[in-house]
């Protein structure tokens, strides 16, 4: 009976022992599946947007839209107004300082803004039908040259060489332009009075620091 005894109270604490030992195991084996999904990578959903991403549409170029810049290279307002010999600001750095062009001249004149004597009209018109002719031409000279630098390009055959030359050449032409339209600015403010060109520049809204006005000649 002594014996018996002995053996439960050595078995007791034996039992409590594995029962903690048991615990502690389990305990470190639910840790180990926590973490384990903590660092599987989940796989993003069907059509997830990285961070900065920008949408499909957002990418298309706003020139895909627009009809013949493959061949010429040029947004249809830059071509219009090549072809049509428009000021396109061109001689804007005289326009804003004093140097009358020949076309607002004419339109304040029209509508009983600014006085001109009948042969300054005359002489006026001539000026402005001579600037507009020179700066069509021009201006068709500048298409030709920018056609022949996008189909280069569309073509691949190009090279740095080709790129700066055609570039010169380019650039020739707009610098003649640019001067077509300035010169007549200054043939333009030598036809008028100081009082004329008082009167013109506050037409034009010059003298006071607004600015409003319409780009040209």
């Amino acid at each position: 009976m002594k014996l018996n005894t002995i053996r439960v109270q050595s078995i007791g604490p034996f039992r409590r022992w594995a029962a903690a030992l048991g615990a502690a195991f389990a305990a470190l084996a639910a840790a180990a599946v926590l973490a384990g999904a903590a660092e599987t990578p989940v796989d993003p959903a069907p059509n997830h947007q990285h961070p900065g991403g920008a949408p499909a549409d957002a990418l298309r170029s706003p020139y895909a839209a627009i009809p013949g810049t493959a061949a010429s290279g040029l947004l249809p307002e830059e071509v219009e107004g090549l072809t049509k010999g428009r000021g396109m600001a061109l001689a804007l750095a005289a326009e804003v300082n004093g140097y009358p062009g020949p076309r607002h001249v004419l339109d304040a004149a029209a509508s009983g803004q600014l006085d001109l004597r009948p042969e300054q009209r005359e002489t006026f018109l001539r000026l402005f039908d001579r600037m507009r002719a020179e700066a069509k031409a021009k201006g068709q000279e500048i298409l030709q040259m920018e056609e022949q630098l996008a189909m280069r390009f569309r073509y691949g055959h190009i090279d740095e060489t080709s790129l700066r030359e055609i570039l010169g050449h380019i650039g020739q032409l707009r610098a003649d332009l640019r001067l077509i339209h300035l010169r007549t600015h200054l043939e333009a403010k030598a036809l008028l009075t100081p009082e004329q060109i008082a009167r013109y520049k506050t037409v034009r809204g010059y003298d006071t620091g607004g600015g409003a006005h319409q780009h040209g000649n």
